[in-house]
């Protein structure tokens, strides 16, 4: 098998300020600091080893907020609906960026702010739009003047992984009302794999498996969410994109085998690798999430080409006498700058990464998710695995605890897959009839308002929930999964052997493939692919899933939430059908011209 291999790296346009006359027009109390945010506990198991070594510096991204607050929201709902009349007429990565500047006023506060420390104008360039800013260079004694913060080094409890932080930082009050969030600051996380591996579940051969096991393949997934007879006729038009973080790649001959076993129609697999971030991307290291991930989109979706987006961003182990640290990298922030500068988005892209919700900052949550919404309104359909702990989030947040110092339990939302403008994917077991797997991680977030598209699926699910968890959810805000899918007992060939794993990061590939067979659909018809999918899930799409009305996603000491008819916050609508999806598939009222 042979793959392409391509490295990314972002553009970046350099900004010429008069640093000077900006200073005489604006003279803000640059002293005036107010906290934007503050740890009361350092998050998740970070522990501080010290103070980094004298001349240490740091990049810091800046995310400024657009001068005109909901016009790419309100553009997001118009062409992602079915039912306006700019549907499918999908924005220019131009078009974003024109909705997404900052004012004028914005960037010359922010380039006053930057001279008053000193900050050279050529240490400063902007990422598409403007939307955010780039520092380079930053040394972290003027990065704790700059921010009012304390920023040491911290090390993962029983790692070597290092990372640069504060507990907390500020802003100059004048600034609060332009500046979204400054990273890395206050975000400890990196995405972690809602991927789960029963024991005992490896070898060569299926014998390997106790008989009680049922296992999954692509052709046992084909046949359940009726797709075997499709065969994609957009080939040249359509792609998927597969997300790899954390030094997960996928092996080449791993893939063959696969294929061979159990696609055997299928000539050839191959995928594109962008590297990103200076991934060290190595085939030769195969990664149980890469594998799953990669095998399972391309059983599902083939012959549609791949890419496999290679994300560098690992802690990396601190060396003492190192003065450049590369300890201050966000994954899904490098990969999402990568991702909206490219002229060019595969049509689906599937990622089975994340975290607690409470581990990510508000602000940044909020900036990472505005970027999920610029590649939406560009007509990508963003699909995030909702997490493997039930209500208790991540596999690694079991204990419920609310991050706050205060020791409160509360169900816990995984981020992305909270984010209104992806769709999350929860998961099933079973078969004839599926039922909820007590992994799948569903909920209502702490950040994320409830958006239109689903107040009456959500208000439909109160009405049979009643008063059941008071007091452990958000009921105002946005629920999760959206769909869901097969997650227990899938086969995936991983350095020559056969093994077994669960997880919504086995869901997510799935229906990833399922919406790529779709969107080959409409391409073939010449229509616009379907972009940011809720809007049509929950409207005209919400009769093509099979729901699931039984089972329920345990946690945090309780029997979790219940799978009911209609929406839940364990399978979301159902799962794929794949021929009553087809008969659902939206026709614009216009005939839009993707600019994508």
């Amino acid at each position: 098998m042979h793959y392409l291999r391509l490295s990314v790296l972002c553009a970046l346009a350099v900004i010429t300020w008069p640093l000077d006359s900006a200073a005489t027009l604006f003279a803000p109390n640059w002293n005036d600091m107010h906290t934007k945010h503050r740890w009361n506990a350092i998050p998740g198991k970070w522990e501080s080893i010290g103070q980094p070594p004298v001349g240490t510096t740091i990049d810091l991204r800046i995310a400024l907020k657009p001068h005109r607050e909901h016009a790419l929201t309100d553009a997001i709902y118009e062409v992602s609906n079915p039912k306006h009349p700019k549907y499918g007429a999908y924005l220019s990565k131009e078009q974003v960026a024109r909705l997404v500047a900052p004012h004028s006023h914005t960037l010359k506060l922010v380039e006053s702010w930057l001279g008053h420390h000193g900050v050279a104008p050529s240490n400063v360039s902007t990422s598409h739009g403007g939307n955010w800013l780039t520092v380079t260079g930053v040394p972290v004694s003027k990065a704790n003047d700059l921010l009012g913060a304390s920023y040491l080094l911290y090390r993962y409890a029983g790692t070597n992984e290092t990372i640069l932080r504060t507990d907390s930082y500020a802003l100059p009050a004048v600034l609060h009302v332009h500046v979204q969030t400054v990273a890395p600051t206050t975000h400890f996380g990196s995405p972690l794999t809602p991927r789960k591996r029963p024991r005992g579940h490896r070898g060569r051969a299926a014998a390997a498996l106790s008989t009680r096991d049922v296992l999954v393949t692509p052709a046992v997934l084909r046949s359940l969410y009726n797709s075997m007879t499709y065969q994609p006729a957009a080939t040249e038009q359509n792609m998927i994109g597969v997300t790899g973080f954390l030094g997960q790649y996928v092996g080449d001959e791993d893939l063959e085998d696969f294929m061979r076993l159990y696609r055997s129609d299928a000539n050839d697999p191959t995928f594109l690798v962008v590297d990103i971030n200076d991934s060290e991307y190595d085939p030769n290291k195969p990664g149980e999430e890469a594998n799953l991930n990669m095998q399972y989109t391309q059983g599902i979706a083939w012959p549609t080409p791949h890419v496999f987006y290679s994300v560098g961003g690992l802690p990396r182990e601190f060396v003492p006498d190192s003065y450049t640290l590369v300890t201050n990298n966000d994954p899904f922030l490098e990969w999402l700058e990568v991702m909206i500068s490219l002229d060019d988005v595969p049509q689906t892209i599937s990622t089975s990464y994340g975290g607690d919700e409470q581990n990510f900052p508000p602000d940044h949550a909020m900036s990472l998710c505005e970027l999920f919404k610029q590649l939406g309104a560009r007509g990508v359909s963003i699909l995030f695995a909702s997490g493997d702990g039930g209500v208790g989030g991540t596999s690694s947040g079991r204990d419920c605890k609310k991050n706050d110092g205060s020791g409160i339990v509360q169900f816990q939302p995984v981020f992305p897959a909270t984010c209104p403008w992806v769709t999350s994917v929860g998961g099933t077991m079973e078969r004839s009839p599926e039922i909820a797997a007590p992994l799948s991680s569903g909920g209502f977030s702490n950040v994320f308002k409830r958006p239109v598209y689903q107040t009456e699926a959500v208000l439909g699910f109160f009405q049979q929930l009643g008063n059941q968890h008071s007091g452990l959810y958000n009921g105002s805000s946005r629920g999760f999964p959206d769909l869901a899918a097969q997650a227990v007992g899938f086969v995936v060939v991983i350095d020559d052997e056969l093994e077994i794993m669960e997880g919504t990061s086995c869901s997510t590939p799935v229906l990833a493939g399922i919406i790529s067979l779709l969107n080959d659909y409409q391409l073939s018809k010449n229509r616009p692919a379907l972009g940011f999918l809720n809007p049509w899930l929950y409207g005209i799409a919400s009769q093509g899933f099979n729901d699931i009305t039984s089972g329920s996603n345990p946690g945090c000491d309780t029997d979790g939430f219940s799978a009911v008819p209609g929406w839940d916050p364990v399978t979301g609508l159902g799962t794929p059908d794949f021929q009553r999806l087809l008969q659902r598939l939206p026709v614009p009222i216009a005939a839009p011209v993707s600019t994508n």
